[in-house]
């Protein structure tokens, strides 16, 4: 990756090194993969089984838990592709994209796949979409499991997940409103990462209980 950014011909193109967005992409998602394995083993060598009844209700929350845990991953890999792309300088508008809804330029390059990791404007709307639903599914899971009686860290681990995840929307439209100063840009991604901590918590006092139906 860092090789990647010193290429003469890049460098001498725009005097700022800059390296491949597939490569920064791919770096971050075995760096968050091996951290996720190491929280999650850790969690399951110290933290006792949890108890509860395993009823229909519980086994869909957890699937559903383990959904919300995959969006937050795969919305931080999307965020990999627009810090690579300098897409968060394309757009400074929120909620729109400029006075649009859809860009004009979405799909700008051919072929059409290419503009999903190469063409900023796409990383910077596939983004926002992927940040929105995220949210949206966490606050879901939050309303699902109102109704449940939830073991008291998973309980507490859920209330983290839906109020890191509205600070982590709040860091990036705010980081987007003002053209991506370093220390938001910063927040942000570190916001990232603790989010999927909280997720792998949550998911993880939401294994297979000690006690079931």
């Amino acid at each position: 990756m860092v090789k990647s950014g010193l290429d003469e011909e890049l460098v001498s193109k725009t005097e700022i090194p800059r390296v491949s967005p597939y490569r920064l992409a791919a770096h971050l998602s075995l760096a968050f993969l091996l951290y996720a394995g190491l929280i999650w083993c850790g969690l399951s060598q110290f933290s006792p089984r949890p108890r509860y009844v395993m009823t229909p209700q519980m086994r869909r929350l957890r699937m559903f838990a383990h959904t919300c845990k995959g969006f937050v991953g795969l919305t931080a890999v999307s965020g990999a592709f627009v810090a690579g792309l300098d897409a968060g300088l394309v757009y400074n508008s929120f909620p729109k994209m400029a006075d649009r809804w859809i860009p004009s330029d979405l799909f700008a390059l051919e072929p059409k796949w290419k503009n999903f990791f190469e063409n900023p404007t796409t990383a910077q709307f596939v983004h926002r979409v992927l940040g929105t639903t995220t949210i949206s599914s966490i606050a879901i899971l939050f309303l699902l499991a109102r109704p449940l009686t939830l073991p008291g860290r998973a309980n507490m681990a859920l209330n983290c997940l839906l109020g890191m995840s509205t600070l982590q929307v709040s860091l990036g439209i705010a980081t987007l409103l003002y053209y991506v100063p370093t220390h938001l840009a910063a927040s942000h991604q570190a916001g990232a990462l603790s989010l999927l901590t909280i997720a792998v918590w949550l998911t993880n006092e939401l294994r297979k209980p000690l006690v079931p139906k």
